[in-house]
C-alpha cells in the first residue's frame, strides 16, 4: 500500500491562481517504516541518519474560499484517474484544458511512498496544446502519463521540466528548474534519456488512458480507490454523501459501480455522447456537407498541391538524411585524420628533435676528431723533433768520432811513421855498414805502409759518406712530420672557421624567415607549422 509523500505542480492552474512552481511535501512526520528496503544513494550523498519515516498520516490545508483547495483536488485525481468524465465536480468536461495557457507544458507529478519499504515511485501527467493556442476541440488537448523510481539519474526535485542553464548541486526540497521551460516532447526525450542511462529508474511513458490505469494496477496504486474519493468529493461534501441513497435503484446503482468495471460502459456513455452531440448539431452538419461537397473540385488543387508539397519534402528529408550522414562521415573521417594528422605532427618534431641531435653530435664528433688529429700531429711533431735532435746530436756525435778518427789516425801514422823512421834510420845506419840488401827491403816495405794507409783513409771516407746519408734521411723525416703537423693544425682551423661562418649563415637564416613571416610571405599559424619547411617547399 501507497501513501502520498509528496506533491508538486508546476506551470498549471487557472489564470488567476497559478502554481508556478509549488511542492507540498508531507514526509517524515509518520511513524518509522517497519521493513525498509536497501537503497542506493548518490555517491556524494550524505548517510541516512536512520530508517525512513511515512508520509503525515493526516493533514489539514486552510484556504478560503477561491483558494484553490478544489483545484489541486482536480489535478491530482486527472493523474490517478484519467479522462474528462473521471474530473473532480462530475460534468465540468473542460475544466482542465482552461488550467492551461497557450504557452504552457503543465505538470503535475505525485510521489507516493510504501508503507511498509519505504519504497518511493513518482506518477505524474503532463499536458500542453498543439500548437501553442488554446482551442476548444479537445484533440488539440495533448496529454500523456510516466512514472519513475526515484533514484541516481532523476527525482522528484530534478525532473526535467526546464532547460537548466547552470550546472549546480540539487538541494533537498528545493526545485532544480532553470532555464527555459521544455515542450512536451523534449520532457519526454529527457526523461527517455535518463531511463536509458539509469535503468534503476524503471521509466514508463503513456499516452492511452486504458493502459496508464492498468500501469497504475500494476503499481499498486488501484485507480478504483481514487474513484470512490472522487464521488466523496464530487460536490465538496463529506464522504456520507457518497453513500446517501434515496431508493433502492439508487444503491443499485452504487453497488453495479463498485463491482463492475466501468471502461466498457464508460466508452458506451462517450458513443451515446457523442451521437447526441451529433444530433443536435444536425443542421449545422448538413450546411458543412453541402459546402465541403462543393469545395472538393477548389480542394482537389490543394490536396494535388499538398501531395507535391508533401513528396518535395519526402525528397528534401531524404536529401537532409544523406547529407547529415555525409556530414558525419565527414566528421568522423576529419578527426581520423586530424589525429593521424597530429601523430604524424609529433613523428615529424621527434624526428626533427633526432636530426638536431645528429647534427650536434656529428658536430662534437668531428670538433673531436680534429681535436684528435691535432694531438697526434703534434705528439708525432713532438716524437719527430725528439727523434731529429737524438739523430743530430748522433749525427754529432759519428762526426766528433769521425774527426777524432781521422786525427788519431794522421797521430798515428805520424808517430808510426817517427818511429819507423827513427828505426829506419837506425836500421839504416845499423844496416847501411851491414848490408845493401835491406835498402831495397826496406824501400818496398814503405811502399806497401803507404798503400795501406790509403786505403784505411777510403775506408774512413765511405762511412763518414754513410752517416751523412743517414742524418739527411732523419733530417727530411722530421721535416715531414712537421709538414703533417702543420697542415693538421690548418684543417683545425679551417673547420673552426668554416662552422664558424655556418653558425653566422644560420643566424641570417633564421633572421631572414623571421622577416618573411613577419612580412606575411610565410604562413606560421598552424599550431604545428614549420616555416624553415614553408621557405623550403616555396
Amino acid at each position: 500500500m501507497y501513501e502520498l509523500s509528496r506533491v508538486r505542480l508546476y506551470s498549471i492552474g487557472p489564470a488567476g491562481a497559478r502554481y508556478a512552481d509549488t511542492v507540498l511535501d508531507l514526509r517524515g512526520v509518520g511513524e518509522p517504516v517497519t521493513a525498509p528496503a536497501p537503497a542506493q544513494a548518490d555517491f556524494f550523498e550524505d548517510e541516512p541518519a536512520g530508517p525512513p519515516r511515512r508520509p503525515a498520516p493526516a493533514g489539514v490545508l486552510f484556504l478560503e474560499n477561491g483558494g484553490g483547495k478544489s483545484v489541486l483536488l482536480k489535478l491530482i485525481f486527472s493523474v490517478m484517474l484519467p479522462g474528462h468524465r473521471n474530473t473532480l465536480g462530475g460534468a465540468s468536461s473542460g475544466v482542465l484544458r482552461k488550467f492551461l495557457l497557450a504557452d504552457d507544458c503543465g505538470h503535475v507529478a505525485l510521489e507516493w511512498q510504501h508503507t511498509l519499504t519505504g519504497e518511493t515511485v513518482v506518477v505524474g501527467k503532463v499536458s500542453e496544446w498543439r500548437g501553442r493556442q488554446v482551442s476548444g476541440d479537445p484533440r488539440k488537448f495533448a496529454e500523456a502519463w510516466y512514472s519513475f523510481r526515484p533514484g541516481p539519474g532523476m527525482s522528484l526535485d530534478s525532473l526535467p521540466v526546464a532547460e537548466a542553464g547552470a550546472l549546480r548541486a540539487p538541494v533537498e526540497g528545493t526545485s532544480g528548474a532553470r532555464g527555459r521551460r521544455r515542450t512536451m516532447k523534449g520532457f519526454r526525450d529527457a526523461v527517455t534519456e535518463a531511463g536509458k542511462a539509469y535503468p534503476n529508474l524503471d521509466v514508463v511513458w503513456e499516452e492511452i488512458h486504458e493502459r496508464w490505469n492498468e500501469h497504475l494496477g500494476g503499481l499498486g496504486l488501484d485507480p478504483e480507490l481514487f474513484r470512490y474519493q472522487r464521488e466523496m468529493n464530487a460536490d465538496e461534501g463529506e464522504a456520507a454523501g457518497l453513500f446517501a441513497v434515496k431508493n433502492d435503484s439508487d444503491f443499485t446503482d452504487l453497488l453495479l459501480r463498485a463491482v463492475t468495471d466501468t471502461r466498457d460502459t464508460d466508452g458506451l456513455a462517450d458513443l451515446v455522447h457523442g451521437f447526441a452531440h451529433k444530433l443536435g448539431r444536425r443542421a449545422e452538419l448538413m450546411a458543412e456537407r453541402d459546402f465541403t461537397a462543393g469545395s472538393v473540385d477548389l480542394l482537389g488543387r490543394i490536396v494535388e498541391a499538398a501531395a507535391d508539397r508533401e513528396r518535395a519534402r519526402d525528397v528534401h528529408a531524404g536529401a537532409e538524411r544523406r547529407t547529415r550522414t555525409l556530414a558525419r562521415r565527414l566528421s568522423a573521417r576529419a578527426a581520423r585524420e586530424r589525429s593521424r594528422a597530429a601523430e604524424l605532427a609529433g613523428q615529424v618534431t621527434a624526428a626533427a628533435h633526432t636530426v638536431t641531435d645528429a647534427e650536434a653530435e656529428r658536430d662534437r664528433c668531428s670538433r673531436v676528431a680534429a681535436e684528435l688529429a691535432y694531438r697526434h700531429a703534434s705528439l708525432s711533431l713532438a716524437a719527430a723533433e725528439k727523434a731529429a735532435a737524438a739523430q743530430r746530436r748522433e749525427l754529432g756525435d759519428a762526426r766528433t768520432l769521425l774527426a777524432a778518427w781521422q786525427a788519431a789516425e794522421a797521430v798515428l801514422r805520424h808517430r808510426a811513421a817517427a818511429d819507423r823512421s827513427a828505426r829506419v834510420a837506425a836500421a839504416i845506419r845499423e844496416a847501411e855498414r851491414d848490408a845493401a840488401p835491406a835498402l831495397a827491403a826496406r824501400a818496398r816495405a814503405a811502399t806497401e805502409l803507404v798503400g795501406a794507409l790509403d786505403a784505411a783513409a777510403e775506408d774512413a771516407e765511405r762511412a763518414a759518406a754513410g752517416e751523412e746519408e743517414r742524418s739527411a734521411a732523419l733530417q727530411a723525416a722530421g721535416e715531414s712530420a712537421h709538414r703533417d703537423a702543420t697542415a693538421a693544425a690548418t684543417g683545425a682551423q679551417r673547420a673552426r672557421s668554416e662552422a664558424e661562418h655556418l653558425r653566422q649563415r644560420l643566424a641570417e637564416v633564421e633572421q631572414e624567415t623571421t622577416e618573411a613571416v613577419r612580412a606575411g610571405w610565410l604562413d606560421d599559424t598552424a599550431p604545428d607549422a614549420d616555416p624553415a619547411r614553408a621557405a623550403l617547399a616555396a
